[in-house]
């Protein structure tokens, strides 16, 4: 394997920004396991990917909350491909519904850090070790818009995504003088499967969100994974710590929802 394309190892990689992200590396020429913890799913879009891309992958079913499995899988990675040298930690759930903290089960809170935040750490934990002693390392976690911008009535998702960027600052620090970088991604809304099921139940109001996003619209998948390409890159061993945004500017928009488009203030009226 050239040291230029490092094996990637991409987790909840079978579907959404995970498989968009598992796409872009292996388009690059990076070898990609996929790991999710669907083990018929994680096979189907590794071959998948194979076939579109015609890079080497494999697909590994694992809970990112089970360091068990996490350690099998990441071992059958390490025989198929080689030492990973890029970890995408992307494994998340979406809240399980929207409510006050006394409403909602506690299980629901213990169950989004365990996901985003544990399954970080689990993963973590694997890859870094041969990252030390190759002296190279990128790690590349999946935070959210709402890590900067709290969303009312979804108080385990919010503190999970903002732990996520607290977890990429401690173990940037941790981890610079190895050679090895730690980012996040945070992204704004983003089409995938999963969120148009969300907009079409009515969880979501799309259009209402695409709106007050200063850009108009919603994310494509595609836009978050030449973010992390870019993380990745070996040019890009300045950056480390950082969480970047990918939000279409919906962090940085502190009106009332406003029309920003036709607003009567934006009229210029010098000389009257």
């Amino acid at each position: 394997m050239s040291q230029n394309f490092p094996a990637v190892a991409v987790t909840g990689g079978a579907s959404g920004i995970g498989y968009a992200i598992a796409e872009a590396f292996a388009r690059e020429g990076h070898p990609v396991a996929i790991i999710d913890i669907g083990k018929e799913q994680a096979l189907a879009a590794a071959a998948r990917l194979k076939a579109q891309t015609g890079a080497e992958s494999c697909g590994l079913g694992a809970d990112v909350t089970n360091r068990d499995a996490c350690a099998a899988a990441h071992e059958e990675a390490v025989a198929t491909l080689d030492e990973l040298g890029i970890l995408i930690n992307n494994a998340g759930i979406l809240p399980q519904a929207k409510g006050r903290i006394e409403e909602l089960p506690p299980e629901y809170f213990d169950e989004m850090m365990n996901v985003h935040v544990g399954g970080a750490v689990n993963w973590s934990r694997l890859v870094i070790p041969a990252m030390r002693d190759a002296g190279f390392g990128r790690v590349i976690n999946i935070s959210s818009v709402h890590g900067f911008q709290p969303c009312p009535f979804r108080l385990g998702y919010v503190t999970a995504k903002k732990a996520v960027r607290g977890l990429t600052e401690a173990l940037a620090l941790e981890t610079a003088r190895a050679g090895i970088t730690v980012n996040a991604i945070a992204p704004g809304y983003v089409l995938t499967d999963t969120l148009k099921a969300r907009a079409s139940s009515g969880f979501l109001d799309h259009d209402r969100l695409a709106e007050r996003t200063p850009l108009g619209r919603w994310a494509n998948p595609e836009e978050i994974a030449h973010t992390a390409l870019f993380l990745a890159h070996p040019a890009s061993a300045y950056i480390t710590g950082t969480t970047m945004l990918v939000d279409g500017g919906l962090s940085i928009r502190g009106d009332a929802g406003e029309d920003i488009t036709n607003s009567p203030y934006l009229t210029n009226t010098h000389g009257q």
